[in-house]
C-alpha cells in the first residue's frame, strides 16, 4: 500500500495494475488496478478462477480469510518428478466439472462482495495463541492503514518460555512519530480484542535477508519493562492488584485500568493469576470475573462487590488483608500516619490477615492523642473489634515501633498475651522533652513519600504536585496523599507524632522476646545500636540487617529481606485458633 502510494503521489496521471499468481499457474491469474493505497489481488484473468475455501475446501463468506486456490487451463501439470508434492497441491475441483483440478497456493486471502481478492499473506503466517487461530497477514494490513505507519509487520515471539505473544513492528512514514500505545489502540478499534499485538515496536527499517525478505529471526524483541503507562493505582490494595498483574505478565508495572489481555496475558496466565489473588487478597474471585473485569481496578472492584461491607483507606483501621485462617498481624504506622506501604509485605505472609493501623488524625484533627501511652490505648480498642482476645501479633515501623511496643506491655499488663513483637528499625530514644522540633510541611511530605518510593535521587524541595508525578509514574497509590487537604493533614500528623516519640516515649518492659530490623544509618543521623532495647525487653532481642536506609525498608527489594524472616517468625508463634470476628465495617478497600 505504501509503495502504491508514493507511484500515485509520485505519477497522478499514469495507471498501476497489481498482478498475483503463482508459477504453478503459468504466472499471473489475477489483476487489479491499484488506486492510491488500496491494492487488492484482484479478479481473475480470462481462463481462471479463484476460489477462497477453509481447510476443508469449503467456501468462506464473504471478508472471511481463507486460502486462495486457482483453477483454470493455466495450471501445470505438477512437480517434475515430486508427485507426493503434485498431490498434496493440485487436488481436485469440486466446485468445477469432472477431472479439473485446482492449485492451492498457500496464500491467505479474502474476497470482498464485489468479488476482488485481497492478498493477506502466506498461510504459513496463521498462527495459534491462546487457542485462537490468528492471520499475521490481517493484523499486518490494519496496521498499514494507519496514516503513520510506512512498513509493518508482525511476529509471535516467545521470549519467556511458555508465553507467546503477537508482535508488532512499524517502520514511521516519513514526518510521523507514531506513538506505540497509539498504534495498539489504533488496532484495537479495527481488529478482535485476541488479535491486538501485546506490544508495538518501532524501527527504523525492517530486516531483510539477502533476497530481499523480511528477516524474522532479526526482529528485535519488545521492552516488556516499558509499559505504556496508565492511570497509577490510587489506594494500597488497587497498586497490590496491580503489582500482582505485572508479576504474572513479566512487566515492570501495570496501570489500575490496563487489560490483562491487552498486555499479552492468556488462560493459562488468567488462571496463575487467580491463584496469587486468592492467595494475597485472601478471597477467590473466580477466572471468569478476569474475562469479565479484564483491569486491577476491575477485578478488585468485583472482590469487593462480593462483601457486604465498606470502609475508607483513612480509617484507622487498614484491613490490607481481611481474611485468614491464622491470627493477623497488626502493623502501626510510621510517623506519617500511613499503613499503605505495609501492602508490600502480603506476598510474604500467606494465609495471615494484615491490618494497618493509621493515625486518627488525618480524618480527625481534634482527636489527636496527647501522648504514646493514648494512642496505644486507642488502638488496643480498635483491634478489639477484629480480635477480642490474645495471643496478638504485632509490627510496627519507626514511630510505628514505639508505639507497637506500647500497645504490647499494655496487653500483658491487661492479662492478654502478645505472641509476636517486630520492630522496623525503631530506635528507643530517650524522652527529651527541651529538644526543638520542627514543624513539617507540605514539601516535607512530598520528598519523604517520593524518596520511599523511588529512592537514590534527589528530592528534597520537590513541591507535592511534581512528588505526585513521580509517585504516578512508580505506580504509587502514596500519589493521591499529596493532594489538599490530604497533604496538609499528613504534615500535621508528622509534627505531632515526631513531638510524641521525643517528648512522652517511656517505655515498660516487654516480657518475651524481640524481632529487630535495623537500618543503615544515614549520612548525618545519629547511630543507635541494637542492643538499646534489651532494657525494655525481657527476653532476646533478635537482630536482623535490613541492609537499606530507615526510609526504604517498604521497598520491595528490602521486603525480599525482611518478609521471608517475619514469616518464619510468625510461623513458629504458638498456632492457636483463631476465630475472626464477622466484619461489619472491615474488608479490604478500594
Amino acid at each position: 500500500p505504501a509503495l502504491s502510494q508514493r507511484f500515485a503521489d509520485a505519477l497522478p496521471h499514469a495507471r498501476l495494475v497489481n498482478f498475483y499468481g503463482a508459477s504453478e499457474a503459468s504466472g499471473d491469474s489475477l489483476h487489479a488496478v491499484a488506486d492510491g493505497p488500496d491494492v487488492a489481488a484482484g479478479t481473475p484473468i480470462w481462463n481462471t478462477h479463484v476460489h477462497v475455501l477453509d481447510a476443508a475446501l469449503r467456501p468462506v463468506p464473504p471478508g472471511v480469510p481463507g486460502e486462495i486456490h486457482l483453477t483454470g487451463t493455466g495450471l501445470a501439470r505438477g512437480y517434475l518428478h515430486r508427485p507426493a508434492l503434485t498431490a498434496e497441491r493440485f487436488v481436485a475441483d469440486p466446485y468445477g466439472a469432472p477431472g479439473e483440478r485446482m492449485y492451492r497456493t498457500g496464500d491467505l486471502g479474502r474476497q470482498r462482495p464485489d468479488g476482488v481478492v485481497e492478498y493477506l499473506g502466506r498461510i504459513d503466517d496463521q498462527v495459534k495463541i491462546h487457542g485462537v487461530r490468528i492471520e499475521l497477514g490481517e493484523v499486518q494490513a490494519a496496521l498499514l492503514a494507519h496514516p503513520g505507519v510506512d512498513r509493518a509487520a508482525v511476529a509471535v515471539r516467545e521470549d519467556t518460555p511458555g508465553r507467546k505473544q503477537l508482535v508488532a513492528y512499524a517502520v514511521p512514514a516519513p514526518g510521523t512519530e507514531p506513538d506505540p500505545a497509539q498504534l495498539r489502540r489504533f488496532l484495537r478499534e479495527r481488529l478482535p480484542r485476541f488479535m491486538v499485538p501485546a506490544a508495538a515496536v518501532l524501527l527504523d527499517a525492517l530486516p531483510l535477508t539477502a533476497n530481499g525478505k523480511l528477516d524474522r529471526r532479526a526482529l528485535p524483541a519488545p521492552d516488556v519493562t516499558a509499559p505504556e503507562g496508565g492511570r497509577a493505582p490510587g489506594s494500597p490494595p488497587e497498586e497490590l492488584m496491580s503489582a500482582l498483574f505485572a508479576e504474572i505478565l513479566g512487566l515492570s508495572a501495570v496501570g489500575a485500568d490496563d487489560g490483562f489481555f491487552d498486555l499479552g496475558g492468556d488462560s493459562l496466565l488468567a488462571a496463575r493469576l487467580i491463584s496469587r489473588v486468592r492467595t494475597v487478597f485472601g478471597a477467590d474471585p473466580g477466572i471468569r470475573a478476569l474475562f469479565d473485569a479484564q483491569t486491577p481496578a476491575g477485578l478488585l472492584r468485583t472482590l469487593h462487590e462480593a462483601s457486604t461491607t465498606t470502609t475508607d483507606a483513612l480509617d484507622v483501621l487498614l484491613p490490607l488483608r481481611a481474611r485468614g485462617s491464622r491470627p493477623p498481624l497488626f502493623c502501626v504506622h510510621p510517623a506519617s500516619g500511613i499503613s499503605w506501604p505495609y501492602a508490600g509485605l502480603l506476598r510474604h505472609l500467606h494465609d495471615r490477615p494484615v491490618i494497618g493501623l493509621q493515625a486518627r488524625g488525618l480524618t480527625e484533627p481534634g482527636a489527636r492523642p496527647a501522648t504514646i501511652d493514648a494512642m496505644a490505648a486507642d488502638y488496643l480498642d480498635r483491634i478489639r473489634t477484629v480480635q477480642p482476645t490474645g495471643p496478638y501479633h504485632l509490627l510496627g515501623w519507626s514511630f510505628g515501633g514505639a508505639v507497637a511496643h506500647a500497645m504490647a506491655t499494655r496487653l500483658q499488663q491487661q492479662g492478654q498475651k502478645v505472641a509476636f513483637l517486630a520492630l522496623l528499625d525503631a530506635a528507643p530514644l530517650q524522652v527529651d522533652p527541651d529538644r526543638v522540633l520542627p514543624r513539617h510541611t507540605a514539601r516535607d511530605v512530598a520528598f519523604l513519600f517520593a524518596d520511599a518510593v523511588s529512592p537514590g535521587t534527589a528530592h528534597r524541595g520537590l513541591d507535592p504536585a511534581r512528588a505526585a508525578d513521580i509517585l504516578r509514574g512508580q505506580g504509587s497509590a502514596l500519589a493521591a496523599l499529596l493532594e489538599e487537604p490530604l497533604v496538609t493533614a499528613v504534615a500535621q500528623t508528622l509534627t505531632d507524632n515526631t513531638r510524641l516519640r521525643w517528648y512522652t516515649f517511656r517505655p515498660a518492659v516487654y516480657e518475651g522476646d524481640l524481632l529487630l530490623f535495623k537500618a543503615e544509618p544515614e549520612r548525618g543521623e545519629a547511630h543507635w545500636p541494637a542492643e538499646a532495647w534489651q532494657p525494655y525487653v525481657s527476653g532476646t532481642v533478635h537482630t536482623h540487617d535490613a541492609r537499606c536506609e530507615h526510609g526504604h525498608m517498604m521497598q520491595p527489594h528490602a521486603l525480599d529481606r525482611i518478609g521471608p524472616v517475619l514469616a518464619a517468625a510468625l510461623a513458629g508463634t504458638a498456632p492457636a485458633p483463631y476465630e475472626p470476628v464477622p466484619p461489619t465495617h472491615l474488608r479490604s478497600r478500594t
